[in-house]
């Protein structure tokens, strides 16, 4: 694990908004009564080039069953690379594990921003907004 990363990348950032999905679903009568699990997941993607890395956090929500509506948000950064670029070999690095674990200063940017539209669009269909913490949802470990 590369501990300061940070250390790496300019202090100028870009952010993007790069992709919604909302779906509703219509069948809300059939489950009346019932109890629905919100299941809630993150996903990282890192890409590199010459100049720098771009990152893409995407948080998407469902319900199992599937009812009420499908939800997912994308934000983005570009990072450019400082001068010590060159101590690491970018393309062999899995990055995406490195910022989950030591990426706090665009996770945590990337992550706040998702969950206000989380909340933002899901108060739009007249409920009370579903306000989600901002940090990365843990990855479901698999059985040994």
């Amino acid at each position: 694990m590369i501990k300061n990363l940070q250390d790496y990348f300019r202090p100028e950032q870009e952010i993007f908004l790069d992709t919604v999905s909302y779906k509703r679903i219509e069948n809300l009568n059939e489950g009346l009564g019932k109890e629905f699990a919100l299941l809630c997941q993150d996903n990282v993607k890192v890409s590199v080039n010459k100049e720098g890395v771009r990152i893409i956090i995407t948080r998407s929500l469902a319900f199992d069953p599937e009812k009420i509506f499908a939800l997912s948000v994308s934000f983005g950064m570009d990072l450019k690379f400082n001068e010590r670029k060159g101590e690491h070999d970018w393309q062999n690095v899995n990055l995406a594990e490195e910022f989950r674990e030591n990426g706090d200063f665009v996770t945590a940017q990337l992550m706040s921003r998702i969950s206000l539209l989380i909340g933002q669009i899901t108060s739009s269909f007249g409920q009370q907004p579903l306000i989600l913490p901002t940090g990365l949802a843990k990855k479901a470990q698999s059985g040994n």
